[in-house]
C-alpha cells in the first residue's frame, strides 16, 4: 500500500532525523572536547538550583548532541523544519515543547513556565526560529523572569567544520576536529522589570551572549 502525501511527507522526516542524528553521532566519536566554564553549571546543581541554557539557532545541532541524556526541556518550533529538530531532540531525552511566534507561541510559553517550575531544565534558541541570526528576541526574558531562573549562555565552535547556506549559517563539525563549548555565568532577569526595562535587559544579554561567541572563537584561534 503506497503512503498518502502527509503520511509519506512525516516518513521522510523521521528517516532525514534519523540520518542526521547517526552522522552527528559518528562525527562526534571523531571529536575532541574542550569545556569552559563548566564550572557555571556544577554551581547550580550543587546548590539545587535549575537554570535554562540560551543557545544562539546555529548552535542547535551541537547543542543537542553535548547536552543529550539531561531531561531538558527545549521550546521547538511548529513549523516543517522544526519537526526533523523535535525527532532528534526527543531521541537524545529532551522533552519537546512546540511552540512558535507564528503557531502556538502563548501556550508554548505557558508550557515551558510550567515544566520548568516543576524543577526541569531548559534550553531555548533566543534567535530562533527565523532570526535575524544573533538577535535576542524577548521570549526567553520573559520566560526567565515568571520563573525566576538564571539564563546560562551556551556556545560551540568547531575548528574545523561546515557552514550551511541557511539564514543562520548553521553549523556541522566535521570529523577529528575539536569542539569548544562555552558555559557562560547565570543571568537573572528581575523580575519587577516592566516592559521597557526588558528591552532594556534583552540588549544587555545579547552581548553578554555575543561576548559568549568571541570567547569561544578567541580559544578556536590559539589553536590554529
Amino acid at each position: 500500500m503506497v503512503p498518502n502525501k502527509p503520511e509519506a511527507k512525516r516518513l521522510s522526516k523521521r528517516v532525514a532525523a534519523f540520518f542526521f542524528k547517526r552522522t552527528l553521532q559518528l562525527i562526534g566519536l571523531t571529536c575532541r572536547e574542550k569545556w569552559i566554564g563548566l564550572e557555571n553549571v556544577e554551581k547550580l546543581r550543587n546548590s539545587s538550583q535549575n537554570w535554562i541554557y540560551s543557545i544562539w539557532h546555529d548552535n542547535i545541532t551541537l547543542a543537542s548532541y553535548l547536552l543529550k541524556k539531561q531531561n531538558l526541556v527545549s521550546l521547538v518550533s511548529s513549523s516543517e523544519d522544526g519537526s526533523i529538530a523535535a525527532d532528534i531532540l526527543d531521541s537524545w531525552g529532551f522533552q519537546i515543547v512546540r511552540g512558535s511566534s507564528s503557531r502556538g507561541g502563548i501556550k508554548a510559553i505557558l508550557t515551558m513556565i510550567k515544566e520548568l517550575k516543576s524543577g526541569k531544565c531548559g534550553a531555548i534558541t533566543p534567535d530562533g526560529p527565523r532570526g535575524p541570526r544573533y538577535r535576542l528576541q524577548n521570549g526567553i526574558l520573559v520566560i526567565g523572569q515568571r520563573t525566576e531562573l538564571p539564563l546560562v549562555p551556551f556556545h560551540v565552535e568547531s575548528t574545523r567544520q561546515w557552514v550551511l547556506n541557511s539564514w543562520d549559517k548553521h553549523k556541522f563539525p566535521k570529523p577529528f576536529s575539536t569542539l569548544y563549548i562555552c558555559i557562560g555565568e547565570p543571568f537573572f532577569i528581575p523580575k519587577d522589570q516592566d516592559t521597557q526595562q526588558l528591552d532594556e535587559t534583552s540588549k544587555y544579554f545579547e552581548n553578554i551572549m555575543l561576548e559568549t561567541v568571541s570567547t569561544t572563537l578567541e580559544y578556536i584561534n590559539k589553536e590554529k
